[in-house]
């Protein structure tokens, strides 16, 4: 687990040093470089695997130059397939011995989470891993192309790159921006899959598609499914730094590190946070009734309104673009409190919900989908047209009676009108569909349990939860994996019959394998969406006045629309959209 970055074209040696240095924290363990004319390749680590000099990169293979950011899990099998003579134990030395042996099809054979770089024969290749669990961004500046693990690299060589407001509504739609976009029209980001070959100053970018769009009929056992979760696990315990788990007492990071416990020969450190005085958003209990059944070394952590403001700061100060998922604010509070145990890789329970529905809207979608099927619906569309509500509700149906896209990922937050409302903009509908039409495009008739799975791993799980787990676990030097994103096991269950896999109740599946191993108040308690005191806090500490300087300054919202969204969030309503705008304000202020 580590940082990439590389410069081919006219570069400063000294500007460059600079801006590979603004991204240590990814890899605190050591540092290469190759500074050459033309080229310069640099690498921090982070020792998980391997950690022996002999294992540092940038590493040469058989005349290539190598950087890699992740972990190849089935490495070991790739050796012995490869059968060439390895130097070192490291999956770095296999990727680059792969890549000699099958070129751009490598992907199709790797297990992991990556973002790795080759340089041979004057020709640059970079590869992103399917689901996007690690970052890759990129950008070509007069005859000068860069890549690199954070966006801020790229901006300290390049600092006359800035932000633009034609991407804040990709931001309100989705809580992010969404693969190839970026905050910063100059900079794309390689999608999850993506392939991306720069030579003599050309790009060329494809996409491989691992989620099968047309399904099967068929379906898999328990024990099938058990074991395809079980090695999933089996191959993310590989480390040679300590390791733990991320434990929130639901059945997704409780399975995760039950599987994990049963492997290991000492208890597994498992990691969780309360809030302190809000009990109906602590989750504590549930989490050491987990780990009190299955052994494992549990800590739990409090935070408090002080800690969430100075976490909200370090993470605006730290994020290269605004990220509106309160979670992450959290998650930086948990990061510290794990680096500072000594733990370097977590498991987290990441895409469970994508992958086995366990989100309710999906049931709701698939029953508001059947108004599509009215014959009269004019007078219906014309009512929707007239009679404007701001809940997202009255959004699904005008989207049904007007034949639009119904779901657009769990991760979206403001419609279309109330974005048109907060921007004070007077824009067509639909326009949220600008950052995902190449998903539509390439899946085709979107609708269905496999479209909003789809969307949700490449949206809501991509774009979101994969990057915050990201950028808040590797800035504090810490390597988190994904069990329930893994190739073999995406694939199995993409493959069988959605309407099976989604049945009649959120995550029936996940939930009969669970029952092997948690108690049953666990498997069956009811799913309660992550939430804590944000909004509670926001408002007692006064942090919200921060909308109001930064709106005095750029004028990008409609005041009444910024009140309205602060008296329903009293109430508990629009808690999520305010949080987005504070957010994009604190983030923005530390930048003006």
């Amino acid at each position: 687990m580590c940082a990439i970055f590389g410069i081919v074209g006219p570069y400063d040696e000294k500007a460059a040093r600079r801006a590979f240095s603004t991204f240590a924290h990814r890899g605190p363990d050591g540092s290469g470089i190759v500074a050459e004319p033309g080229l310069f390749l640099a690498h921090h680590r982070l020792a998980v695997i391997d950690p022996l000099p002999e294992a540092d990169q940038p590493m040469r293979v058989g005349g290539t130059t190598v950087l890699f950011n992740g972990e190849i899990y089935n490495y070991r099998e790739l050796r012995e397939k490869l059968g060439s003579r390895f130097g070192t134990r490291s999956d770095t030395e296999v990727l680059g011995r792969a890549f000699l042996a099958w070129g751009e099809k490598m992907p199709e054979r790797l297990r992991g989470m990556y973002a790795a770089a080759f340089w041979r024969d004057g020709v640059l290749h970079l590869f992103r891993d399917p689901f996007g669990k690690k970052p890759l961004y990129y950008a070509k500046i007069g005859e000068t192309f860069l890549f690199a693990s954070e966006i801020k690299a790229i901006r300290s060589m390049f600092p006359q790159i800035r932000w633009s407001r034609d991407r804040i509504p990709s931001y309100l739609s989705y809580q992010s921006f969404i693969s190839p976009y970026t905050f910063f029209p100059q900079i794309s980001q390689l999608e999850p899959g993506g392939y991306l070959r720069y030579e003599k100053g050309e790009i060329d970018v494809t996409v491989e598609e691992v989620l099968p769009v047309d399904p099967g009929s068929g379906s898999i056992g328990f024990d099938r499914l058990e074991a395809l979760i079980d090695e999933s696990v089996r191959y993310r315990l590989v480390s040679d730094a300590p390791l733990g788990a991320l434990l929130s007492g639901g059945i997704d990071s409780s399975l995760v590190a039950a599987m994990a416990q049963r492997r290991l020969a000492k208890p597994l450190p498992t990691f969780t946070v309360g809030y302190k005085g809000y009990e109906k958003y602590d989750e504590r209990r549930y989490a050491e009734m987990v780990a009190k059944r299955i052994g494992s070394d549990h800590h739990a952590y409090e935070m408090g309104m002080e800690d969430f403001l100075s976490c909200a700061d370090a993470l605006a100060a730290h994020l290269d673009e605004p990220l509106g998922d309160p979670a992450a604010v959290p998650l930086w509070f948990l990061s510290r409190k794990i680096q500072k145990a000594g733990v370097k890789v977590v498991l987290s329970g990441d895409g469970a919900d994508e992958l086995f529905f366990g989100y309710r809207p999906y049931y709701e979608m698939a029953d508001i989908e059947r108004a599509r099927d009215l014959k009269f619906k004019n007078w219906l569309r014309n009512y929707f047209r007239a009679h404007y509500s701001p809940n997202r509700e009255w959004e699904w149906y005008k989207r049904i009676f007007d034949d639009s896209v119904l779901f657009r990922s769990s991760a979206e937050l403001f419609t279309d009108l109330q974005q048109n409302r907060l921007l004070k903009q007077n824009v067509k509908d639909d326009r949220s569909l600008t950052w995902i039409a190449h998903y539509i495009e390439r899946f085709g008739d979107a609708v269905g349990s496999q479209w909003y799975s789809y969307i949700d791993i490449k949206v809501q799980l991509g774009e979101v939860f994969l990057k915050k787990l990201d950028r808040v676990s590797m800035a504090h030097g810490i390597e988190a994996r994904s069990p329930f994103m893994d190739r073999m096991l995406v694939k199995a269950l993409f493959s069988c019959d959605p309407a099976w896999r989604m049945g009649e109740r959120p995550k029936w599946l996940l939930k009969e394998v669970a029952k092997r191993y948690l108690p049953n108040e666990i498997v069956e308690r009811r799913k309660k969406g992550f939430s804590y005191p944000f909004i509670e806090w926001l408002h007692a500490s006064g942090e919200l006045a921060v909308i109001d300087r930064v709106n005095a300054m750029m004028k990008l919202f409609d005041d009444s629309s910024l009140r309205f969204m602060v008296e329903k969030s009293k109430k508990g309503r629009f808690k999520h959209h305010l949080y987005a705008v504070w957010f994009l304000c604190k983030w923005l202020e530390k930048r003006l």
